[in-house]
C-alpha cells in the first residue's frame, strides 16, 4: 500500500551514446540539460562557430495540441537510438498543456505516438494567466534496464505521476498520486530513483512546496517553506548528493517565524525518506524585493568548479548571487561569496524587466566558469562587459549578458564579459561547443496598463476563452526568434528571423545532435539545424 508523508547515482541527464559526439548521439533527458540545470550540453560537437552560420529550417510540424491561457507546447526531451517495433528511432518527447504527450521522430518531425492521459479527474472550467491548469511540468526520462529501453515520467493535471515507455507511449504501471490536482508543478528532475518538482502561485489551492517521490518505495513527501511560490522555469536544481534547490518567489522572509519567502532553500531527504530543510539564503534586501514584487523566480544552478561546490541564483531584480552549497550565505545566511550590481532593471519593474527565464553556466577550454544571463528590458549601461552590441536594448526587448566567475586567494567575484544585441524577450539559453542558442520568446510580458486618458481610445481586444490578462498579452505578443551567439564574444552568428510565425511563453529550446527545437503558442514545433 502506498504511503504519503506530508512534512516540513549521479546519472547524467546528458548521455553520449554509440561512439560519443562524433556519432551525434546525445540525449537530453531533463529540462536544463542536467540535474544541476546548467543548460550546458557537454561533449556535443555537432555545432561550431563556423557551421552554425549555415543553419536552416529542417522541418516544422503542426501538432493538434490546444493552448490553455498562455501555455501550449514545451521544449522536447531527446532520446537517441530507442528500440521500437519499427527499429531504432531518435525520439523527441513533447508535452502539450492539455495532458498530452507526443513521441516525434527527432529527425523528421513525424508523429511516432501520441497519448492523452486517461483520468477521472474533472478539471475546473475557469483558469487564469498564472494558474492555467493542465500539464505544466516538462517530464524526465530515465534509462531502462536493457539497452535501448527508456522510461518517461510525467505528471498530469490530476496530480498523478505516469510512467510510460518512450518507444510507444504506453503506460508501464498504473499512475500514482504525487501532488494534489490542478496545481502548477514545474519541470521534473530525477536522481537516484527519486523524482523532484516544485509548485507555485497557490494554483489549485495548493500550498507552495517542493516535492519528492521515491520510485522504489512509492512514498511522496513535501517541504513547505511558508513563503512564496517556487516557480523557477527549469524546476528544482539538484546537487550530486541529492540536495534540492529552488528560489522561493514572492513572500515574506521571516526565519524566526518560519517564513522563507524571497530566498533560496536547500532541502534534502532524510534517512526516513522525508524532505527536510538543510540550508537557506536570502539577499539582504529581501524585504525591499518583496514589497516591489521582485521575486526570486529563477532556478538556481548547481555547479562544481575547481573543487568548489557552487550555487548561482538571480531574480527579477536582476543581480547574481554566488553561493557556497556547503554554507549558503555564510553564518547569517545572507552573505554570498559574491554578487553583482544590477545587470538590468534599473527601474525596479516587476513585470517587463529583469530575469524571467533561466540562467546557464559553462566551463571553457581554459577551465574558466561563465554564467549566461538572458534578461528583459534595458541592460545596466555601467555593467555590460568589455564587448557590447546593445548597451541599452529598447523597452520591450532584452538581451543576453555573460559574466566570468573569478577566484583569487579564496575571494570570489564576477567580471562582465559581453552583452548581446537586442533580442525580443530572451528567456532561456543553451550552450554547445562555444555556441549559445537563445530563445527570444516574443511574448508580451506586460502585467499592467497605463490608465486610459479622456482623449485616448480604449484598446479593443478580441474575446477568447482566457483570463483578461492572458487575452491582452496574447493579442499583443509578436513572434519568437531563435538566435545563435558566439560564446566568446557575444556576436550574433545566426538568427531565424521571421521564420517562426508565433511566440511562446514559459517554453524554451532544446539543442543537441546538430538540431535545435523550439515550440510556439500556435502548436507548431520547429527544428533548425546544420548538415551532419
Amino acid at each position: 500500500m502506498r504511503r504519503f508523508c506530508w512534512n516540513k547515482l549521479l546519472l547524467p541527464a546528458v548521455l553520449l551514446l554509440g561512439g560519443g559526439a562524433a556519432a551525434w548521439a546525445v540525449n537530453i533527458l531533463t529540462e536544463g540539460v542536467d540535474v544541476g540545470r546548467t543548460g550546458w550540453v557537454q561533449g556535443d560537437k555537432s555545432f561550431t562557430v563556423q557551421n552554425v552560420k549555415n543553419m536552416k529550417l529542417l522541418w516544422k510540424v503542426q501538432l493538434d495540441s490546444k493552448p490553455r491561457e498562455m501555455h501550449n507546447l514545451f521544449p522536447p526531451l531527446l532520446v537517441e537510438n530507442v528500440e521500437t517495433p519499427a527499429g531504432k528511432k531518435n525520439i523527441a518527447v513533447v508535452v502539450g498543456v492539455l495532458d498530452e504527450l507526443y513521441g516525434l521522430d527527432a529527425n523528421t518531425g513525424n508523429t511516432i505516438w501520441h497519448v492523452t492521459y486517461k483520468t477521472d479527474y474533472q478539471p475546473p472550467k475557469t483558469s487564469a494567466t498564472l494558474c492555467p491548469g493542465g500539464q505544466t511540468a516538462v517530464p524526465v526520462v530515465v534509462r531502462g534496464e536493457k539497452s535501448g529501453d527508456w522510461t518517461v515520467w510525467a505528471i498530469g493535471w490530476d496530480g498523478y505521476l505516469r510512467k510510460m515507455n518512450v518507444a510507444d507511449g504506453k503506460e508501464l504501471e498504473a499512475p500514482e498520486k504525487f501532488i494534489p490536482a490542478n496545481g502548477k508543478p514545474y519541470a521534473l528532475n530525477y536522481l537516484n530513483g527519486v523524482i523532484y518538482t516544485s509548485t507555485a502561485q497557490g494554483c489549485g489551492g495548493l500550498t507552495n512546496s517542493t516535492f519528492a517521490y521515491d520510485t522504489k518505495t512509492r512514498i511522496a513527501t513535501a517541504f513547505i517553506p511558508s513563503g512564496g511560490g517556487l516557480w523557477g522555469r527549469r524546476g528544482v536544481g539538484l546537487s550530486p548528493d541529492g540536495e534540492s534547490y529552488m528560489g522561493t518567489g514572492d513572500g515574506v522572509w521571516d526565519v524566526e517565524n518560519g517564513h522563507l519567502g524571497n530566498g533560496i532553500i536547500g532541502v534534502k531527504l532524510d534517512k526516513s525518506g522525508e524532505l527536510q530543510l538543510n540550508d537557506f539564503y536570502a539577499p539582504k534586501n529581501a524585504e525591499y524585493m518583496f514589497k516591489r514584487d521582485l521575486d526570486v523566480n529563477v532556478t538556481p544552478v548547481s555547479v562544481d568548479w575547481k573543487g568548489h561546490k557552487l550555487l548561482i541564483g538571480t531574480s527579477k531584480e536582476c543581480r547574481l548571487w554566488l553561493l557556497d552549497r556547503d554554507n549558503l550565505g555564510g553564518d547569517d545566511h545572507r552573505t554570498p561569496l559574491a554578487q553583482t550590481p544590477l545587470l538590468c532593471n534599473l527601474n525596479g519593474n516587476f513585470a517587463e524587466e529583469g530575469v524571467w527565464g533561466a540562467i546557464s553556466t559553462y566551463v571553457d577550454a581554459k577551465g574558466d566558469l561563465y554564467v549566461v544571463v538572458p534578461f528583459f528590458g534595458p541592460a545596466n549601461p555601467k555593467y555590460i562587459g568589455a564587448t557590447h552590441y546593445a548597451p541599452a536594448p529598447k523597452m520591450g526587448g532584452g538581451g543576453v549578458t555573460t559574466l566570468k566567475v573569478t577566484e583569487t586567494g579564496g575571494k570570489f567575484g564576477f567580471t562582465p564579459v559581453w552583452t548581446s544585441e537586442d533580442i525580443d524577450h530572451p528567456d532561456e539559453a543553451v550552450i554547445l561547443n562555444g555556441v549559445i542558442f537563445v530563445n527570444g520568446s516574443g511574448e508580451d510580458a506586460r502585467q499592467q496598463w497605463d490608465d486610459n486618458y479622456w482623449d485616448k481610445t480604449p484598446e479593443m481586444l478580441p474575446k477568447g476563452p482566457w483570463s483578461q490578462q492572458s487575452n491582452t498579452r496574447i493579442h499583443y505578443s509578436r513572434h519568437a526568434v531563435l538566435v545563435a551567439l558566439d560564446a566568446a564574444t557575444g556576436k550574433m552568428l545566426w538568427s531565424s528571423g521571421n521564420q517562426i510565425a508565433s511566440w511562446n511563453h514559459f517554453a524554451g529550446i532544446t539543442a543537441a545532435n546538430g538540431r535545435v527545437y523550439i515550440p510556439s503558442y500556435d502548436g507548431m514545433m520547429y527544428c533548425f539545424g546544420v548538415a551532419k
